[in-house]
């Protein structure tokens, strides 16, 4: 019996490496930080899926420089004698701050961070959420939402360049210039250098490694990024990228069109994607993907881990998405997994992260790694690992799972998907994590996402039209 000891959680899990706070005495990042935050504060927003990011108590450019929040309690350590001991006194001293306006924003530390608010963040860390200053510009509306600025910045951001000047003219003198910006996009979103924008996110998500061939044992590559770009583009579901059974080939080859076969065609793709299509899940369970995650390990680890990380924003080497399981059922004075492969992961440092990590592998373990000798690699075999893992149940984010299908259908149902895949596309577009005065709407980008078919390019027409794209 496996049950649930307790969590911590994030906003955004990826926009930060977790809350890594400095004592004035001491030289270096706190990593256990996240989860004494977490326990002092479990019904903050920030604490509901991941990890707290750094930036609540860093500069934007990160550890050791202190925001004001960040500054404030690393003062109240010091005054409370907790300078040497962080672990044993970061808790007092974040209540000792809670009712400071760390920030000079006009509400104290706490409300802002029971409403989901940075508590260090002020106009000279975000310059972009200080008010515009008066100029005698007539060009752009500062301050407003400015159609003309936006269309230029859609045209430079999804078409790879500026509007031509025919371009421009039509667009100023259009009688609806949102429905001409909207086309605009539209237009730009079927360009092959959006395309090709796709595709090099994609790379970012696999991460390939060695030639893309179909008579590679590791697998061919391409088929993973023909998925990603296959999925966030059109009228489409962007959780089939964990969900989908089928696969995705360009036809004719050179043509950049994408469509989707139910099984393999030669007797070439059957060794490129040997897997049965019951036992497809997207981009976890590609032939590449199995091989290069898994290899020869009888837990699955890696690939859980991998995808955990790039599809769900949780990285557990940075304390986040921790959800422990505690399978040694009180053993310990510490929430431990059973070890199944006796590689001494009970131990407490180690518990840590594989008291998440583990019982989220559970049901991928029967997914097989390189075989060199056989024909099984990037197979499902029923007798694989049977004596490490009898059953295929798990844990995913705390809550129980059964096996693979179960894991996909809460893992694409969750926030912290919709938060993941919108928070990959906004650091595309804007190259930065967003400000915190950009925070409600991109809470309304993510839950409409999650809410409304999780189409990307349906998202992205909403993106264009927030302030945050368009005040100049």
């Amino acid at each position: 019996m496996r049950t649930e000891r307790g969590r911590t959680g994030s906003v955004w899990p990826a926009l930060g490496a977790g809350l890594l706070l400095l004592s004035s005495s001491a030289a270096h990042a706190r990593t256990d930080a996240p989860g004494l935050f977490c326990a002092t504060y479990p019904d903050a927003p920030a604490c509901s899926t991941g990890a707290v990011a750094c930036t609540t108590c860093h500069s934007l450019s990160g550890p050791p420089t202190h925001n004001p929040y960040g500054s404030d309690i690393s003062e109240a350590l010091e005054s409370l004698g907790g300078g040497e001991d962080f672990v044993t006194w970061l808790p007092e001293a974040l209540i000792a701050v809670e009712a400071l306006d760390s920030d000079a924003d006009g509400t104290d530390n706490l409300s802002e961070i029971v409403a989901g608010q940075e508590p260090g963040w002020d106009s000279e860390t975000e310059s972009e959420c200080a008010d515009q200053v008066e100029t005698d510009n007539d060009g752009w509306a500062l301050g407003d939402y400015d159609h003309a600025f936006a269309h230029k910045r859609v045209m430079l951001d999804f078409c790879g360049r500026s509007p031509r000047y025919e371009e421009r003219q039509a667009f100023q003198e259009a009688a609806d210039p949102q429905g001409v910006l909207l086309d605009t996009l539209d237009l730009c979103l079927q360009s092959p250098y959006w395309a090709e924008i796709l595709r090099e996110m994609a790379i970012g998500m696999v991460e390939p490694i060695g030639p893309a061939t179909d008579i590679n044992v590791l697998g061919n590559w391409e088929w993973d990024l023909r998925l990603w770009q296959y999925v966030m583009s059109g009228d489409r579901d962007a959780g089939d990228i964990m969900q989908a059974d089928y696969l995705v080939v360009e036809s004719p080859a050179g043509s950049g069109i994408l469509v989707t076969l139910d099984d393999p065609r030669n007797e070439l793709e059957e060794y490129a994607q040997p897997l049965e299509a019951e036992y497809r899940y997207g981009i976890m369970t590609t032939r590449y993907a199995l091989a290069m995650r898994i290899m020869f390990s009888a837990m699955p680890r890696n690939l859980t881990s991998h995808w955990y990380r790039k599809l769900l924003g949780f990285d557990m080497a940075r304390s986040q998405g921790l959800y422990p399981i505690d399978e040694a059922e009180g053993d310990y004075a510490w929430e431990a997994p059973l070890d199944v492969d006796s590689k001494g992961v009970w131990q407490e440092d180690c518990a840590f992260c594989h008291s998440t990590l583990d019982p989220l592998s559970y049901p991928w373990v029967r997914y097989n790694g390189i075989d060199l000798d056989g024909d099984t690699t990037g197979v499902w075999l029923d007798d694989r690992a049977t004596e490490l893992v009898p059953e295929i149940d798990g844990y995913l984010m705390g809550e129980a799972v059964d096996g693979p299908e179960a894991w996909v259908s809460l893992a694409v149902a969750s926030d912290a998907f919709s938060q993941t895949v919108v928070e990959t596309f906004w650091m595309r577009v804007f190259a930065r994590a967003p400000y915190s005065c950009e925070a409600d709407e991109v809470t309304a980008l993510w839950t409409a996402f999650r809410d409304e078919g999780r189409n990307v390019e349906e998202m992205l027409r909403q993106l264009v039209l927030t302030d945050a794209y368009g005040t100049p």
